[in-house]
């Protein structure tokens, strides 16, 4: 329609219909800018959404992986490092080893071997003191001369202490004057296990 026809359409038109057909282009023109405004802001809003998704497609929900190294979530439990923990070390209870104590026990009398020595240099101590312990039952070796002492000595093997006491009262031979056997006592000692040396302060014999 060329614009002579336009202008002699309008030149028809009543005022109040040039008024009413302005109205219409105005409201027209206003609906096409509503129009392209929302659809501008669509647009915008759909780009934060993928913007937000990253790559992948919108809606699709990216899971992290083992190996991410992100913040973690407000479900996982973040370690207090301000805590202290104390350890109080173990308390050992050190047991003292017992020491148990064999007293010495007296042998029968038939279980000790027994020899009297001869050291008062006079005849026939030694044979008198083997009588007296064979007479308490006691075995009895040979007796023998001893060197001469002035005090007289019981001696005993290992284990034989208290048979050498009970000996040693026998023969009138003071406790005090008890020893362990040496490794010469002055006479023979063959496999006595308690050896009585009668010395010159000997009542035995007389």
């Amino acid at each position: 329609m060329g614009s002579n026809t336009y202008s002699a359409i309008a030149a028809k038109l009543s005022p109040v219909d040039r008024i009413e057909r302005h109205d219409v282009l105005n409201a027209a023109m206003l609906a096409v800018i509503l129009m392209g405004m929302t659809f501008t802001m669509l647009w915008g809003a759909r780009g934060l959404v993928n913007s937000a998704g990253g790559d992948d497609e919108p809606g699709t929900t990216v899971l992290a992986s083992g190996d991410d190294d992100s913040a973690p979530s407000s479900s996982e439990t973040i370690p207090d490092e301000s805590t202290t923990t104390t350890t109080t070390p173990a308390t050992t209870t050190t047991t003292a080893p017992t020491t148990t104590t064999t007293a010495a026990v007296a042998h029968a009398p038939n279980e000790v071997k027994t020899r009297v020595g001869n050291g008062a240099e006079r005849g026939g101590v030694a044979g008198a003191g083997t009588n007296i312990l064979a007479s308490a039952g006691y075995v009895t070796l040979a007796p023998k001369n001893a060197e001469t002492i002035d005090v007289s000595t019981v001696y005993f093997t290992e284990g034989f202490s208290e048979d050498a006491k009970l000996v040693a009262q026998l023969l009138n031979v003071p406790v005090t004057n008890v020893f362990p056997m040496p490794s010469n006592p002055g006479m023979p000692v063959g496999d006595a296990t308690v050896v009585a040396v009668l010395g010159r302060d000997t009542a035995v014999g007389s």
